[in-house]
């Protein structure tokens, strides 16, 4: 029970990750207030009502626009009045919208990243003017392998991710002082609400998943685990880090990939040895 006595604020909890997150917090003792678009709040509460029910832990709930400074406030005033306190954050909330740049409006570029640079940062600064008073805690932000490329039709969520990558890391450097370990978990392909479309397709699956050497999505129950580890006093000499959890896709090609291409051999190099 690593979090027994600890109060956790999850956002973007209604369903995915962030659900997955919340579910293995109150699993390991952790008292929950559960953060999430009001759109959602259908979900939210059957994520708190099952964690209630299953893991008899003290869960509540606050809907609300992530992007908005004010909705972290209350979410915080929630948690203060109804556990004393906030001690770890795991900042999910996220959107995405695929679209190539010339057909992207600069209004999708602002709700994307509204959601997933502004929501993260209203949240984590928020939180962290409270955690700095209470004398320390740990935050895990979810940013994503997809900042590390140049995906086609990618553009906004990319650049995004990438923000919180650089967000979590300048974090780190700033509230280390106070005792707050901040770190990003950076997922691949996962298998949630949001990518069922491409998962379940037989076909848009079969591209995707020459990519992972692992030959599978992730669950998001996987993600769970390893963000609740950083979150955790396991992970006490980490922050700043950004944990890759996507079953080795940025690790490198399969060699079934390359078995499929013809190579011709590199000339042999004068004045180089076989040693």
């Amino acid at each position: 029970m690593r979090f027994e006595g600890k109060n956790a604020l999850v956002t973007g909890a209604s369903n995915g990750i962030g659900a997955a997150i919340a579910e293995r917090l109150a699993a390991e003792g952790a008292s929950l207030c559960l953060l999430a678009a009001p759109q959602d709040e259908a979900h939210l509460e059957a994520v708190a009502e099952r964690l209630r029910a299953e893991a008899g832990a003290k869960v509540v709930t606050v809907t609300g626009d992530v992007g908005d400074a004010d909705t972290a406030e209350r979410a915080l005033t929630v948690a203060c009045d109804a556990f004393g306190g906030v001690d770890l954050l795991a900042s999910n909330a996220g959107i995405g919208i695929w679209e190539n740049v010339l057909e992207t409006p600069i209004e999708d570029f602002d709700r994307v990243m509204r959601v997933n640079t502004r929501g993260q940062y209203a949240v984590t600064s928020a939180v962290a003017r409270h955690m700095s008073r209470r004398g320390g805690g740990a935050m895990v932000l979810t940013a994503s392998t997809a900042s590390l490329f140049g995906e086609e039709g990618q553009i906004i969520y990319n650049t995004s991710k990438g923000a919180v990558m650089a967000l979590a890391r300048s974090l780190a450097v700033d509230l280390a002082r106070y005792g707050i370990r901040v770190n990003a978990l950076a997922p691949g392909w996962v298998r949630t609400r949001a990518t069922l479309a491409e998962v379940d397709d037989v076909a848009i699956w079969s591209k995707h998943r020459t990519r992972i050497p692992l030959d599978r999505p992730g669950e998001p129950a996987e993600l769970a685990a390893v963000a609740c580890f950083l979150l955790s006093d396991d992970a006490s000499y980490m922050t700043g880090s950004v944990v890759m959890c996507d079953g080795g896709l940025t690790a490198g090609y399969r060699a079934s990939d390359w078995d499929a291409v013809e190579r011709p051999l590199s000339p042999r190099t004068p004045g180089l040895s076989d040693s």
